[in-house]
């Protein structure tokens, strides 16, 4: 995997908001860490917002991933290589300094398993400093070591399991510089999950169904990564398969509006039609319960050019 790409920095937020309209993002461009990509209602095509070279990137960095998280059956990433170990030290470091401290980047949690894989690997091959022959401490060393502080800005929270729900609210408490520590298995899903969307966005299609599927091997009731699989194979033409994932995304959460929308989308493209309207009048309800007017007023718009088809 190349190091020396130079625009790897310029990965910023380009996960999409749960609804279908333009992000409102405040100036610290604060992100939902669990949001869905764009419904199908936004027909316009965007071109990639950053270089080619970026999603190759991360592509690679996905592929790397991939194959550590499949040596065991239990996706543990627990068999980790002295190879793996040269291609994940280097990447630890270019993350750190394209992320920093904004826990709210989308590749804070890639940051944060890279950073678990590493640490494993060192806790398992490389000796303890205590093992170590010690040499004498020079004063200048001494006095060094001396004036390092912890920073009692910084807050440590352990967040498992968390809904979108539940991570909107708790972002509502807790000021932007908080650290927010999930476990193991939460980042792992949340990383996958934020490499999806982000291949997704920069065309990467197929690449970001791998990552959609590893984020549902480890987390099968996932309704949002169903949802954005889905989206995601519609664009390449799977309407099938695609309609499966937005099936499971209902089933998980009845209440999907723009899962209803994006089957109901996907159904006119297999000529299902009636199954189309009846997904319609599904997200219509929901659309106004939620008063959602924009989205409102897209699907109506969607069901007249249905009746005008007959």
């Amino acid at each position: 995997m190349s190091t020396d790409i130079q625009t790897t920095q310029n990965l910023l937020s380009l996960l999409a908001p749960f609804v279908p309209v333009e992000p409102d993002m405040p100036a610290l461009q604060k992100q939902d860490p669990f949001v869905t990509q764009q419904s199908l209602l936004q027909k316009t095509v965007k071109p990639a917002p950053y270089p080619e070279s970026d999603y190759r990137w991360l592509a690679g960095v996905l592929e790397l991933l991939i194959d550590i998280g499949n040596r065991d059956e239990a996706f543990s990433f627990n068999i980790i290589s002295r190879s793996d170990y040269r291609q994940l030290s280097p990447l630890f470091e270019e993350l750190v300094d394209t992320v920093g401290e904004n826990v709210h980047h989308p590749a804070t949690s890639l940051m944060m398993l890279v950073d678990f894989l590493v640490e494993r690997y060192e806790k398992e091959n490389v000796p303890k400093l205590s093992d170590l022959p010690t040499e004498p401490m020079e004063e200048a060393e001494r006095t060094e070591e001396a004036s390092v502080e912890w920073n009692d800005e910084w807050e440590i929270l352990e967040i498992t399991e968390l809904t979108p729900e539940e991570m909107q609210e708790l972002e509502k408490e807790h000021p932007p510089a908080a650290i927010l520590e999930w476990s193991e298995t939460e980042v792992a899903i949340h990383a996958f999950f934020s490499m999806g969307n982000i291949l997704s966005e920069g065309g990467w299609i197929g690449e970001a169904i791998s990552a959609y599927d590893m984020t549902l091997r480890l987390k099968p009731n996932y309704a949002e990564a169903y949802y954005n699989r889905g989206t995601a194979k519609t664009l390449i033409g799977e309407y099938e398969t695609a309609i499966a994932d937005f099936d499971e995304a209902i089933r998980l959460n009845p209440e999907f509006v723009e899962a209803h929308y994006n089957r109901s989308q996907t159904k006119v493209s297999l000529s299902q039609i009636e199954g189309a309207r009846y997904d319609l009048e599904i997200a219509l309800k929901l659309a106004e319960k939620r008063e959602c007017d924009h989205i409102k007023s897209n699907i109506q718009r969607c069901l007249q050019e249905l009746v005008n088809m007959d």
